[in-house]
């Protein structure tokens, strides 16, 4: 093999990275609707219950943790809502649209997303950014029960795909996940601005035109 080959394989990363989000919009959002809630306790007590880690987990479903919350807080809000604004915390990265319509095109790259995410996080973000959908191979954390930066999950996607990983390049905006796949030997980008990451991509890619 040539060892000039280099790059074949690139990794997105999806929130804040392909996609902006903020889950303060949910914490928020219920809040006002409430009322009476505070949306900084709400916030707390899911992230000291891990509720947000067994959720991407797969080991907790989104009706159990309607039902947690709602018993917790008194809830009136009924499920259909909850989950809209629950979902309803995106916003497209213009730059990366653009980036991956581009890249998608030059058939000598092959394209995976490896994310921390939900059914209904996904499936609103299918649903309201369609570009999403040109990756077409996946490997989603509540599907297979583990999570970046656990290196397992690293592990899992090369051997999924069959990829090498001196040939990978993983884009993702935690550093604590590129230091798991860097452990691996992945090569990785930390995107951390959008400028940044057009130069790092450009010298393990050839520019996409």
């Amino acid at each position: 093999m040539n060892k000039k080959s280099g790059i074949k394989n690139i990794i997105f990363d999806l929130g804040n990275t392909l996609v902006y989000f903020d889950l303060g919009y949910f914490y928020s959002g219920i809040a006002e609707r409430e009322k009476r809630l505070n949306a900084a306790k709400f916030k707390k007590f899911i992230i000291k219950n891990r509720l947000d880690i067994k959720l991407i987990t797969g080991r907790l479903s989104h009706k159990d943790f309607f039902k947690k919350l709602k018993k917790k807080f008194d809830l009136k809000i009924g499920y259909n809502d909850f989950i809209y604004f629950y979902s309803d915390i995106f916003w497209v990265n213009e730059n990366m649209k653009r980036f991956l319509e581009k890249i998608s095109r030059v058939k000598k790259y092959k394209l995976y997303l490896l994310s921390n995410t939900d059914s209904p996080h996904i499936n609103f973000i299918n649903n309201n950014f369609p570009f999403i959908k040109i990756i077409k191979n996946r490997v989603l954390s509540y599907k297979v029960n583990m999570a970046k930066p656990d290196k397992k999950i690293f592990q899992y996607t090369l051997d999924k795909f069959k990829l090498l990983p001196e040939e990978t390049v993983l884009i993702d905006d935690i550093k604590e996940n590129l230091l798991s796949a860097q452990k691996l030997g992945i090569n990785t980008i930390h995107y951390s601005s959008h400028r940044k990451f057009t130069s790092e991509i450009s010298r393990l890619i050839k520019s996409v035109k």
